[in-house]
C-alpha cells in the first residue's frame, strides 16, 4: 500500500497525527510506504516523522516540493487560508518512482479510523482518479469552466491511477489548465482536478472521506443548503458517518475550528487527540482559535435566526454568492496581471 501526503512545516504536527493514525488503523497491512511531498519542512521535524515510522515498522520517504510556478509558467494565486503545498498532489506522477502505478493520496487534515484495504484494492483501471462526491451545486463546476451538470468532487482523499496519468500526460494538462485560468483556480488543486479529470472520475464511497459539514448539520439541511445535483442517499451518508474509514476535518462556516485548534466541537476531536498524543508533538499546546470574525459572526447568526430563514440565506451564499465571488476575484487577478505584465 502506497500513500502520499503533502505538507509544509506549519502543518508538520498535523501530518504526524494523520500518518500515525494511518499506521495504527492499518496494522494488518503487509506493507505501507508513505511519500511526503514536503515544502521546507525542517530536519528536526523529519527526524520526528522517522520516529513514528520506526515505531510501526513502516517507511516515510520525503520528497521536496517541485517549483510549481516554474512548471506552470505563470504566477499562481493561492486564495487566503490555502497553501502552495496543496498543489503538490497534481505532480505526484513525476515526484514518485516510475514503477509505482497506483497510490492513495491523503490530505494531512485527516485521521484514519479503520482499515483502508478496500480503498486500496478498488479497481481504477478505467478511470484517472477516484474521489468522493463533495455535494456542491453546479455553480462550483461552472466557475471552473466545465458544464454545471455533473458531480463536483472533494480532493482530500484520492485513489490515483498513476500509470494512466503518465500515459495521458496529466501533469501537462494540469499546467495548461492553471495557465489557461491566468494562475487563479478557485479551490486550487481541487478545482484543477475537477476540471481536467471531468468524466474520468470514479465516485468513491463516502466513508473514505467523511467531511466535516456532514457532522456539523443534519443530512436534510446540508442538501437544502448546498443543492447538489446528485449525492449519496441519506442511509449511505448516515452509515458512512457512523462507520467512517477516514475522517476529513474540512473547514466550513458551521464548524470552522479543526481539532488541532482549541475549542473544536467535532465529534472525532477526542479520537484526533488520542492519535496526536502518540506523536512527538504530544506536549505542544493546541493552536489558538484564529477563526475570521466574519465566520464567527455568521455562525452565531445562523443559530440565532429562525431555521428556515437561516437555511434560505445560507443556500443563497453557497449556490450563488460563493461562485460569484470567485468569478470576481479571478477577473480582478487577470486584470492586475495584464496591467503589470
Amino acid at each position: 500500500m502506497i500513500v502520499v501526503f503533502n505538507s509544509d512545516e506549519r502543518f508538520a504536527s498535523v501530518f504526524a497525527t494523520s500518518v500515525l493514525s494511518l499506521f495504527d488503523s492499518n496494522r494488518e497491512a503487509d506493507e505501507i510506504t508513505v511519500y511526503l511531498i514536503e515544502d521546507h519542512i525542517t530536519e528536526e521535524s523529519k527526524k520526528k516523522f522517522q520516529e513514528i515510522a520506526l515505531a510501526y515498522q513502516r517507511k516515510i520517504i520525503t520528497i521536496p516540493m517541485p517549483d510549481l510556478e516554474k512548471l506552470a509558467g505563470v504566477k499562481i494565486v493561492i486564495p487566503k487560508y490555502n497553501r502552495m503545498a496543496t498543489y503538490g498532489r497534481l505532480f505526484i506522477a513525476s515526484c514518485l518512482p516510475e514503477d509505482i502505478d497506483k497510490v492513495i493520496y491523503a490530505d494531512c487534515d485527516t485521521i484514519f479510523v479503520d482499515s483502508i484495504r478496500e480503498l486500496w484494492e478498488t479497481d481504477i483501471t478505467d478511470y484517472q482518479i477516484g474521489l468522493v462526491n463533495d455535494g456542491q451545486s453546479g455553480g462550483h463546476r461552472k466557475i471552473l469552466g466545465i458544464p454545471g451538470e455533473g458531480i463536483y468532487y472533494n480532493s482530500g482523499i484520492m485513489l490515483v491511477n498513476l500509470k494512466r496519468w503518465r500515459e495521458e500526460g496529466m501533469e501537462r494538462a494540469f499546467v495548461d489548465y492553471i495557465r489557461g485560468q491566468g494562475g487563479y483556480v478557485p479551490i486550487p488543486d481541487q478545482g484543477a482536478l475537477n476540471a481536467v479529470c471531468d468524466g474520468k472520475i470514479l465516485c468513491l464511497p463516502l466513508k473514505f472521506n467523511a467531511f466535516s459539514i456532514l457532522y456539523a448539520l443534519d443530512y436534510d439541511t446540508v442538501m437544502k443548503i448546498r443543492c447538489p445535483q446528485s449525492f449519496y442517499s441519506k442511509e449511505e451518508t448516515e452509515n458512512a458517518l457512523k462507520h467512517p474509514a477516514i475522517v476529513h476535518f474540512t473547514t466550513n462556516i458551521f464548524m470552522p475550528i479543526r481539532p488541532w485548534v482549541k475549542g473544536c466541537p467535532h465529534p472525532y476531536m477526542a479520537k484526533y487527540l488520542e492519535y496526536r498524543n502518540k506523536t512527538p508533538w504530544k506536549d505542544e499546546p493546541l493552536w489558538e482559535n484564529q477563526t475570521p470574525k466574519l465566520r464567527k459572526l455568521y455562525y452565531d447568526f445562523f443559530h440565532a435566526m429562525p431555521r428556515p430563514v437561516a437555511i434560505w440565506i445560507t443556500r443563497i451564499i453557497y449556490v450563488y454568492l460563493i461562485p460569484l465571488r470567485h468569478r470576481y476575484k479571478k477577473r480582478m487577478h487577470i486584470l492586475r496581471t495584464q496591467k503589470f505584465a
